[in-house]
């Protein structure tokens, strides 16, 4: 088997984060998001991957190389322009070589789902496509997935753009107590799966070759699973993302060790004795926090951050080589790589500042008053 990861989008959904750096690269507690889809496929006995991307391919292709830094043989299918979910898997087939089976991850998934068990129901139902299902409460942004009782495919229900954008609007939809079975963004498939997907333009799998083979009535199956599974496309998940593995929600790798203290830190990382860092903060490499300062809820400083004395943060997010002045308090704030906030700044709300942002003495910002400029 080879693992492929779809890595190509732009990723706009998360910007500022991704003005710099292709969305699979955002770090998640101080590691970039594909090194935990990397793990996962490592975990299970899939130790060549190849990635199929496109904006700032030449980034993922920079930070992985040839996979020996992480224990696997990667390779890259680079698209000139886009093809769709289906062009990009039949990209990176052919980039593959052979005649394996496929398992492809969605690069913006955080999961621990278990993939041998899907590869081994795979096998079972002799399937030329199984899709992995998460159970999630109706009504759903996501498409839901029909099955049978054998879990063979009956239908594919994608919300059209404006259900999904009505959804989106509305972060608490009335429920109706039923469950949807959405599609995870997992799949298993035989490599003549590829053979009839069009080349020379976009294919989606969702919308144009998963439901031509229920058409056709080929072996399509789904399986459910119930660990945890979160799509990091927006900034909310991605601080769902962080909130999950520093409450350890996900059983993942990350950086670093356990202070006597009771945080989470990095190598060379500079705690003065007399700020206060609760058991859910990561502190990341050769940051430096200084005297008096309150590090609380699910935060994660990032490498090179300098945070200074009488400091009050709660449910951050810091990335690389942040510089926070004294006096300041942040709560539910994503800063950006280089973001400079000068002493007695005071941020609330779920506001994100883009890389190399400056907020000057003494700002007050809400996300109240944030939302009428």
């Amino acid at each position: 088997m080879k693992g492929i990861i779809i890595a190509g989008g732009a990723g706009t959904r998360l910007r500022p984060l991704t003005y710099t750096r292709p969305k699979p690269l955002i770090p998640v507690v101080n590691r970039p998001f594909l090194e935990y889809q990397v793990a996962l496929l490592k975990r299970h006995g899939i130790d060549e991957i190849i990635f199929a991307t496109n904006y700032m391919a030449d980034k993922i292709q920079g930070h992985f190389g040839d996979g020996t830094r992480f224990g696997v043989s990667m390779k890259y299918a680079i698209e000139d322009k886009p093809l769709g979910t289906a062009g990009a898997i039949k990209n990176a087939q052919n980039v593959a070589g052979g005649t394996d089976t496929l398992v492809v991850l969605n690069g913006d998934v955080l999961t621990d789902f278990d993939l041998t068990a899907i590869v081994r129901f795979h096998q079972e139902k002799n399937a030329l496509v199984t899709l992995t299902l998460k159970e999630v409460p109706s009504p759903s942004p996501y498409g839901v997935i029909i099955t049978d009782d054998n879990g063979r495919v009956q239908e594919f229900r994608e919300p059209s753009e404006a259900q999904k954008k009505a959804l989106a609007a509305n972060p608490n939809p009335e429920l109706t107590g039923e469950v949807d079975y959405i599609n995870a963004g997992i799949y298993i498939m035989q490599p003549e799966a590829l053979l009839s997907v069009p080349a020379g333009r976009p294919v989606s799998v969702e919308r144009e070759t998963y439901p031509r083979f229920l058409a056709e009535g080929a072996p399509v199956y789904a399986v459910s699973q119930n660990g945890f599974w979160l799509d990091i496309g927006q900034a909310e998940q991605y601080r769902q993302a962080t909130e999950a593995i520093l409450s350890r929600k996900i059983s993942v790798e990350v950086p670093g060790q356990w202070q006597s203290a009771g945080y989470w830190a990095e190598d060379g990382a500079e705690v003065d004795p007399t700020a206060h860092l609760a058991p859910t903060v990561h502190v990341g490499r050769r940051a430096r926090i200084g005297a008096g300062t309150s590090v609380t809820g699910k935060t994660v400083i990032g490498p090179h951050c300098v945070v200074g004395a009488n400091v009050t943060l709660q449910d951050c997010i810091l990335e690389d080589g942040v510089v926070i002045g004294d006096g300041v308090t942040l709560t539910g704030v994503i800063l950006d790589d280089g973001v400079k906030v000068e002493s007695d700044c005071v941020v609330t709300g779920s506001a994100v500042f883009a890389s190399g942002s400056l907020l000057a003495k003494g700002t007050r910002i809400t996300m109240e008053n944030m939302a009428s400029e």
